[in-house]
Order: structure tokens, then C-alpha cells, then sequence
């Protein structure tokens, strides 16, 4: 008998031996977990969930997320000597055998916590049978599997894994669809009530079998409490608890910015650490939202918030008319679409003229009638203001002027600019776009136009727009830290707003904003930033069908600024970055003045870039002083002036006067009138050019509170100044709207 029992044992080893060796476990197949693509913000907040690729609800968590009571329930209820045992239970095994065979029939199993988790994560994904062979087969790999994990992560991987009835897979799923919270915010009843479903997850779920369910808790928590698990006051409560009466839904908020999140991350994955901010999402969705309302039911809104010192994505709203119902044009992702971005590249013309040294914002410029491809450009007014400085026709999106920056800095250079700043829309040559190419003769993404305005109010640096929050990013300086600030300085102004936005602003808060309209009323948009974020606003018909209404400045720029004041109420201006000061120029030409120059001012210029020749609109002629303008500044092509005899004066403003403006009178105008002038004159307020008009033409123009010398210039090269004051009651002496 004895020898008998040896051999016995010996076979039982050989056996066990054998399959030890035949049966292969992989540590990675037990972990790995095709979990549902869950997205979290910033701050660790989960805002969107989608189905696993088993078509499960299933949310992997780490077992330190799972509060204190389910994994505390969980081991006592199911494997009461799981953190002795080495993945097999002899005792749980004796004593089911025993129960079987007395009673004729299954009473329990002799599972542990590690087989069930070989059984979830690879017999039930092997789609094996329930047969002895299978049980065997599992016992072996649970062995192996508490050699490679530790008994927390084979807990862990249990309750990730553990069915809870349907398609819910996992605590924290368990959590959020019957109670509307995280596991770890579960009770001790709730507890009892999840782990109870484990023995039968269709049996017992709460919402289909509420009695059992009910029935089933109950006896968990008094075994809670005969293991000592739960005192006798917490069981009590927990039999008090009520069940609960409803499924919830899982967050799906920001469905375009995940769309475009798992668009650029195929390859699945069960978490997503996101950049977007969840509250600054819930602003933007809002103000959309509000914004809608102006707009026919047609109309929709697109908009993109990114910060700009990490290049991250904040916030993303691809249709603003976006909804769960019928509405198939709801679900278009409008700012992931080609859109023809109207005015709104202008600034990098701008930039590039800028960074090669040829021109300042000061630099004169002749907005007047030009031909370019059998077509003359017209402004959105239809109206020419002829000679114009770079600041005032990029601030007032002139076309003529923009062309002509174009033309002289190069199609090639501003479209390399343009490509390096992220607009991968522009894939043909500068020959293909020609003169169009910034004012809308091409197409690009809001998406992209994001990333090129955060390059610019980032002073140069590009970055690609950052989704996740470890993501590799590569930086590149694109263009000079002065150049973008002057671009965006020339930009800081606020005259396409309405009187309201215009008036709330104040003078502690700037923003920089450039608007576009596309041919046809198509697309309105609108870019604004400020040191902090940018902010791109897009509004048109998914289908490409115009609306009178769609005008940048009047239908995105409003609501540009009201996102960009909710998002950075607090955010100063940028300081003045090196390579960039201040010279001597004169107040026509925007050169360095000669002799000749009768007024003069003080314009930025990048140290060792912008070019030096002097001004040449001044000369003399026959020992007379003439202004010679370039034939492109005057449509009779008359080049030259002769001084003349009469004295020129300023008989409007009268000097040393002192302009009442109503409180509300944002524009402020006052007239402007010379005498004794020949030709065309030319005004300056402080110095800074303002505009073009006839000799005997009354010329209006905004005056801003305070002190102002006012002076012109007419085509003899006489000159004339007065002192004007302008007071506004109900303001502040810095100009701040009192309320």
C-alpha cells in the first residue's frame, strides 16, 4: 500500500511536472485590458467614455481608486484566504469536493480571486468550455500568475475585470452606471450590493432584479459583520440603504475634441490624460451656446481655446448645434473642415515684411486701385483710402496694402512662413494661390489656423497643437520675438467690436484680434489672443452656403472676445522683447528723416533688420521743398509738388480748444479742417498718421480723452499743428467707462 502510494505521488508529480512545462502563462495577456477609452482633463476629471472593442462598459482603474469597501468586501465575500493562499485554496477545494459529494450536486466551487482572474482574462477570451480540462488548465496558470503579480494586482486585475450584469465590466463602470459615482466614493452597502451581483451579475442587478438583489446584500453585509469587516452600527446603516432606482449615463462631454483625440491616437488605449480643461470647455460650450442665438437655426459655430505657454488645446467645440438627436449636420466637425479663411492670414504677410526688414508699422502704404490677375482688390467697404500706414491697413484689414506687402516681400516667403506655422492645408506652389493667398484664396482648417495664431502670440515659437498631456513636442523659432510683438501690437486695437465689447474692455485688459470674411459670405471668422491663450472663432453652414450675416467682424469677433475675457480675465500685455527699439522716423514716410522731413515721430524697428534708407517723399527741387510721392500713392500719377506761397493753418480743431463727447460715444470724432492748403493733405494725430483727404474736405477722425496735438501736411511739404483736448463725462481719466 505504501509503495503504492508512492508511485502514486511520483505519477501525481510527473503529471503536475508536465503540466507545469505544457502549459504556458504570458503576465502581459493576464494585465492587458481592452478597457473602454476613457478621457480625463487636466485636473484628473473624467468627461468622455466610449465602448471597449468588446462593446463593454468597462473602466480599468488602479486598486488605490477603488476606495476602501469594495476591495475589503470583495476578498472576504469571495476568497476569504486570498492574501495566504498561492493561488490555489486546498481548503475551499476539500470542502467543496466534500459538499458536492455529500449533496449529490454542485453546491460551490473551490474558485479563488487568481483563477477567477485567469478565467476572465484568458479562458473566457480563448472562448474555452467550462469543462475539467479548462479547470485544470486555469489552476495551473493561477499558480503561476501569484509568481509574477503581487496579490494587490491580481486584486487589482480581478475587480477591473469582475462582470457586473449587461455589458458592464469593472467597479468604477459599476460605480458610475448604478450610483453616479466613482468606486472610490462607494458605501458599505453599495459595496455589498456590487460584490453580492459576482455570484450571478444577471441574477442580482439591482434594476431588472431588485428583490434579489436586495436579498443577496443582506447576506453580505451580515457576513460582513460576523468577520468583524463591518461593526454592527455600520451594518445597520447599511441595511437602510435604499437601492438604487436608475442607471446613469456615462459623461460623454466634449464630443468633437475626443472624436479628434482618438482620430490622432489610433492605436486603443483605456486612458487618456487629455489637455483639455474641463471647466474652460464648459465656458466656451456656453457662450457658443448663447451666441447661437443671433444666428438663423442654419448657422453654426466652431471655436478653439489653446494655451499658449504649452501649445496645449483647452477647449474645442467643432459645432456648437451639436446634439444626440436626428440632425446629421450636428455631428460635423466644422473646424476640422477646409474652410477658405478670408483676411485672417494677412498678419503673417505682415510678419515676414516684418522679420526681412522692409517695412515698421509706420511704413507708408498705398491703399488705392491695383490690377492683379485680371482683378482689382477691393476693400470690404469698396472704398480706397489711399496713402495709409502698415499699422492702420493690417488693424483695418486693407487689401490693396496687404497685396502689395505680399508682392514685395514674396509669395514663396510668405508661404513658407505660412506652412512652417502650421496651415499644412496650403500644399501647392506660390504660383498656384498667387495675390489670393491671403485674402482667401486658399483653404485651411480652424485647427490649423489655432496652431498658427498660437505661434504668433507666442512670439515665434512653433509648436503642434497638444491633445495629451504627455506628448512629445518638438519647438522651432519661426519667426523673431519682435516682429510678432509689432504684429500683434498693430493688431491691439478694438475697432471691429461692437460699442458694448468695445466698452467693457477697459485699459487694464488687451487683445490682440484679427477677423476674415470669405468671398460669397461663406465663412466669418475671427483670431484674438492675448499673452496667455488664443482663441479661434469660426461661424458659417456646415453645407458651404452663404449668409449675409456672415461677416468676421460681426458675427465671430464678438464672440472671439467674449471667450478670450472669460478664459483670461487677468492676463497683461507682453513686454517689450530685445532686438526691438525705438528710432527717429518721419511722421509721411515712415523712413529715418532727413533735414527736409518737417515732422517727425518715434516707431519701433528690429535692431539690425529693418532697413536704414533715409526718407525719400521730402526733396528739394529748384531750391524749393517738394513731396515726391510713388505713382502707386495717387491715381493721376502726379509725382511731384511745388512749395507755394500761402501759409497753410488748421482752422479745425480750434487751437487750444478743449471736445465734450457723450459718455457713450465710443468713436469720439472731431473735424478736422486746414486753409491754405494746395492738393491733397495729410493729418497726424501725436504724430502718427491717420489719413488722406482733399485740401477743402472737412476730415473726421476718433480722438481718444486727453491731450492731443494734431498737425498736417500738404503737398508743398508746409506744415501746421494745434493742441485739442478731448474729455468724455462719465469716464475715467484713463478712459475707463464708469458704471
Amino acid at each position: 500500500m505504501k509503495k503504492f502510494l508512492l508511485s502514486l505521488s511520483a505519477l501525481a508529480i510527473v503529471i503536475f511536472s508536465g503540466l507545469w512545462l505544457a502549459i504556458d502563462l504570458s503576465p502581459e495577456k493576464v494585465t492587458t485590458i481592452y478597457g473602454s477609452p476613457a478621457l480625463y482633463d487636466i485636473n484628473g476629471s473624467l468627461f468622455h467614455v466610449r465602448l471597449s472593442p468588446d462593446s463593454e462598459w468597462q473602466i480599468p482603474i488602479p486598486l488605490d481608486e477603488m476606495g476602501k469597501w469594495l476591495p475589503l468586501v470583495a476578498v472576504n465575500a469571495e476568497d476569504g484566504r486570498f492574501y495566504s493562499h498561492f493561488g490555489l485554496d486546498p481548503f475551499a477545494m476539500m470542502r467543496a469536493v466534500w459538499q458536492d459529494m455529500t449533496r449529490g450536486r454542485v453546491v460551490s466551487g473551490a474558485s479563488t480571486i487568481t483563477s477567477q482572474v485567469i478565467r476572465m482574462s484568458v479562458s473566457e477570451r480563448e472562448g474555452r468550455k467550462r469543462t475539467p480540462l479548462t479547470k485544470v488548465r486555469e489552476f495551473i496558470m493561477a499558480l503561476k500568475l501569484e509568481r509574477y503579480l503581487s496579490k494587490p494586482e491580481i486584486l487589482e486585475t480581478y475587480l477591473n475585470l469582475a462582470p457586473f450584469g449587461g455589458n458592464i465590466r469593472g467597479v468604477q463602470a459599476a460605480s458610475l452606471i448604478y450610483f453616479g459615482k466613482k468606486a472610490s466614493q462607494i458605501s458599505p452597502g453599495e459595496a455589498c450590493l456590487m460584490i453580492g451581483m459576482l455570484k450571478g451579475p444577471s441574477l442580482y442587478r439591482p434594476d431588472t432584479r431588485p428583490r434579489a438583489a436586495r436579498k443577496r446584500r443582506n447576506e453580505i453585509i451580515s457576513l460582513m459583520e460576523r468577520k468583524g469587516v463591518f461593526t454592527h452600527e455600520e451594518a445597520e446603516r447599511a441595511y437602510l440603504e435604499d437601492l438604487p432606482g436608475r442607471k446613469f449615463e456615462l459623461p460623454s462631454r466634449a464630443w468633437h475634441y475626443s472624436e479628434l483625440l482618438l482620430s490622432q491616437n489610433p492605436e486603443h488605449s483605456h486612458r487618456y490624460d487629455t489637455a483639455l480643461n474641463l471647466e474652460t470647455q464648459t465656458k466656451l460650450e456656453a457662450i457658443l451656446r448663447q451666441s447661437l442665438s443671433d444666428f438663423p437655426a442654419n448657422i453654426t459655430l466652431s471655436a478653439g481655446v489653446v494655451d499658449n505657454a504649452t501649445a496645449s488645446l483647452v477647449a474645442w467645440v467643432g459645432n456648437a448645434r451639436f446634439s444626440y438627436g436626428t440632425d446629421s449636420s450636428s455631428w460635423v466637425d466644422c473646424g476640422r473642415a477646409p474652410r477658405s479663411p478670408g483676411s485672417t492670414l494677412k498678419p503673417f504677410a505682415y510678419l515676414a515684411a516684418i522679420d526681412d526688414g522692409i517695412l515698421t508699422p509706420s511704413t507708408l502704404l498705398a491703399d488705392t486701385s491695383m490690377a492683379f490677375s485680371g482683378r482689382a482688390p477691393r476693400n470690404f467697404d469698396l472704398k480706397y483710402r489711399g496713402a495709409v500706414t502698415a499699422r492702420s491697413a493690417l488693424s483695418e484689414s486693407l487689401n490693396a496694402p496687404a497685396v502689395r506687402v505680399l508682392r514685395r516681400t514674396g509669395n514663396d516667403r510668405v508661404l513658407s512662413l505660412m506652412r512652417e506655422a502650421g496651415l499644412r492645408h496650403l500644399t501647392q506652389n506660390a504660383k498656384y494661390y498667387g495675390d489670393s493667398l491671403i485674402l482667401g484664396g486658399c483653404d485651411i482648417t480652424l485647427l490649423e489656423e489655432l496652431e498658427a495664431f498660437t505661434m504668433l502670440a507666442s512670439l515665434g515659437v512653433h509648436r503642434n497643437l497638444m491633445l495629451l498631456q504627455e506628448s512629445a513636442q518638438v519647438s522651432e523659432r519661426i519667426a523673431t520675438e519682435g516682429g510678432c510683438w509689432l504684429v500683434s501690437d498693430m493688431l491691439k486695437y478694438n475697432g471691429e467690436l461692437s460699442v458694448f465689447a468695445r466698452g467693457t474692455l477697459g485699459n487694464k485688459w488687451r487683445v490682440a484680434l484679427k477677423t476674415g470674411t470669405s468671398y460669397g459670405l461663406r465663412d466669418a471668422w475671427a483670431a484674438a489672443w492675448t499673452p496667455d491663450f488664443t482663441v479661434v472663432v469660426w461661424a458659417g453652414n456646415p453645407d458651404g452656403t452663404s449668409w449675409p450675416g456672415l461677416v468676421g467682424a460681426r458675427a465671430a469677433a464678438p464672440v472671439a472676445v467674449k471667450v478670450l475675457r472669460v478664459v483670461s480675465p487677468n492676463s497683461g500685455w507682453y513686454d517689450t522683447p530685445e532686438g526691438l527699439s525705438l528710432r527717429r522716423v518721419c511722421s509721411l514716410s515712415g523712413k529715418p528723416p532727413t533735414a527736409l522731413c518737417p515732422d517727425v515721430k518715434m516707431d519701433w524697428a528690429l535692431d539690425g533688420i529693418t532697413q536704414t534708407f533715409p526718407c525719400d517723399m521730402h526733396t528739394i527741387k529748384a531750391g524749393e521743398t517738394v513731396i515726391t510721392l510713388p505713382a502707386s500713392f495717387r491715381s493721376e500719377n502726379v509725382n511731384e509738388v511745388r512749395k507755394g506761397r500761402a501759409s497753410l493753418s488748421i482752422i479745425s480743431p480750434v487751437p487750444g480748444a478743449s471736445y465734450f463727447a457723450a459718455p457713450f460715444d465710443i468713436e469720439r470724432k472731431i473735424p478736422m479742417k486746414s486753409e491754405g492748403a494746395e492738393g491733397q493733405v495729410w493729418w497726424y494725430l501725436d504724430g502718427e498718421y491717420i489719413g488722406t483727404a482733399r485740401a477743402d474736405a472737412t476730415f473726421f477722425h476718433d480722438v481718444p480723452d486727453g491731450e492731443h496735438l494734431v498737425s498736417v501736411a500738404d503737398e508743398e511739404g508746409r506744415s501746421a499743428k494745434v493742441k485739442v483736448k478731448v474729455f468724455t463725462p462719465g469716464r475715467k481719466s484713463q478712459g475707463e467707462v464708469l458704471f
